[in-house]
């Protein structure tokens, strides 16, 4: 069961709370890739096109004559703002009351931030494009199409969607074909080098994971340990209350046990008939 994006998992009469994600798993994603964007920008800023982009230039040119070259071109739209904009506000009107707010706050997050980072570069490394004056490093249509398509598996995985292992195989084969579809689209046009779109899958990819795991921090609670909230009862919630001096627990059985800080006096001064009893 999925609930405001945290997985509740029950057995043995508890419900645990965990995290969606695996944080260090995720965390590990993250700065990988945003190490491996900072590399490849220095490269790029300190040397000219490389001969893999040459190659890969020289191929899609001579390519230009195929019968779906028209399909190739128009698959860029799937890396368009505009488009993407308007797909993101359609989907989010299915989306969970739950979910919604973190599903907006993550699209417009990532995409902003993505969006910022990727004009920064353009400014920093300062690399043109093949076939254009214009700064081309990273290709921002590949950032929104990786920034898209890892939230939306994101956010499906944490509505229950695709929790199946083959909606998830599906999922993942699709979101490939999405990204790299945009990625070539972005060659056959002479828009970009292939460093370029290789930029700006890594640097959708380390913004999309680290704004998921932020997300994730700000659902769970900052300093909670990982899937270790308390556990509450399926049957009937824990409930805690401060009554005077005396702190109760209310169990999942019904039996409340007490534990008093303060005890009363009674405790700490016995009856006289308990401590002489009668013969």
């Amino acid at each position: 069961m999925v609930a405001y994006g945290a997985v509740i998992s029950e057995g043995s009469g508890v419900a645990v709370k965990h995290r969606t994600i695996e944080s260090p798993l995720w965390s590990t994603v993250a700065i990988l890739t945003l190490v491996a964007y900072l590399c490849l920008a220095t490269l790029v800023k300190v040397s000219g096109p490389f001969s893999v982009d040459r190659a890969a230039r020289n191929f899609f040119q001579g390519s230009q004559d195929i019968a779906v070259g028209w399909v190739i071109t128009g698959w860029a739209i799937f890396g368009s703002w505009e488009f993407l904009t308007v797909i993101l506000i359609l989907v989010s009107l299915v989306v969970s009351r739950e979910m919604k707010r973190e599903f907006v706050l993550f699209f417009l997050l990532a995409l902003a931030g993505g969006g910022a980072l990727g004009q920064l570069s353009k400014v920093v490394v300062g690399r043109l494009r093949p076939g254009d004056p214009r700064l081309g490093f990273p290709s921002g249509h590949t950032v929104a199409a990786m920034v898209a398509v890892i939230g939306l598996l994101y956010f499906g995985y944490r509505g229950g969607l695709l929790r199946r292992p083959l909606a998830w195989a599906s999922s993942m084969v699709g979101s490939v074909c999405v990204v790299l579809g945009v990625a070539i689209s972005r060659m056959y046009t002479d828009s970009h080098w292939l460093t370029d779109v290789v930029g700006g899958i890594l640097l959708g990819g380390a913004v999309a994971t680290g704004t998921a795991l932020a997300l994730e921090r700000r659902q769970v609670g900052f300093g909670k340990p990982f899937g270790m909230l308390r556990a509450v009862s399926p049957v009937e919630p824990l409930s805690r209350a401060v009554h005077g001096s005396e702190f109760i627990v209310q169990g999942p059985a019904g039996n409340p046990e007490s534990r008093s800080p303060n005890p009363e006096a009674s405790t700490l001064h016995p009856q006289p008939s308990t401590l002489n009893p009668e013969p």
